[in-house]
């Protein structure tokens, strides 16, 4: 199968699972939320997957980037709607990605990229533990949380990866946050949620890095 078939075959298995787990979306987030109404955690996920295809080697590593492409995608949709990043999607997603990794290290041998993954979920969760007790009001505990997923995620593929995703993440978040104050939509106070630039920072670290 050609990469751009597989690539569409797992986004369109994604997006089916998201459109699935909606009811985790809807658990959490008001019902007259504009972004559960929208669904844009279905087409989000699709690219996800989609881009877990592209990114994967053997068909673990499809198997746990699809699945945390799936689980980001309805933990940017709550975050966005709602500030939150609830326990139970950060876990679920965390072991979506990480279970078939461990696969994929007892398949090929990835055993240093496996021990990576886990040193950078530590060391993220450690520093964004650090930042979130300085200054409480920028970041949540689900922030802290979810830097596990997104630690793994880009020490599987290199320490500079983890580097730049942190950058990268707080790069993003800055910007955003100029645009909420430049367009008035905002005010000094406004909170802006941080696991949507987390994700974008990690995705950009990913391609920048090739």
């Amino acid at each position: 199968m050609t990469v751009p078939m597989l690539a569409g075959l797992t986004a369109i298995v994604a997006a089916a699972v998201a459109w699935l787990l909606t009811s985790q979306v809807a658990a959490v987030t008001p019902r007259e939320s504009g972004w559960l109404r929208s669904r844009a955690h279905v087409p989000l996920a699709a690219a996800g997957g989609a881009g877990a295809a592209a990114l994967a080697d053997g068909w673990a590593e499809l198997a746990g980037f699809a699945a945390a492409a799936v689980g980001c995608a309805l933990l940017t949709v709550i975050d966005l709607a709602v500030h939150r990043l609830p326990d139970r999607v950060v876990g679920a997603t965390l072991l979506g990605l990480v279970l078939p990794l461990v696969l994929e290290a007892g398949i090929s041998g990835a055993w240093p990229d496996l021990g990576r993954a886990g040193l950078g979920a530590l060391a993220l969760v450690a520093g964004y533990f650090v930042l979130a007790f300085i200054a409480p009001s920028g970041l949540g505990l689900g922030d802290v949380k979810f830097a596990a997923v997104i630690g793994a995620f880009l020490g599987w593929f290199g320490w500079w990866q983890v580097g730049a995703g942190t950058l990268l993440a707080f790069l993003i978040n800055a910007l955003v946050a100029v645009v909420v104050l430049v367009s008035r939509r905002g005010s000094r106070r406004s909170q802006i949620p941080f696991g949507p630039a987390m994700m974008a920072g990690a995705v950009a670290a990913v391609l920048l890095a090739g």
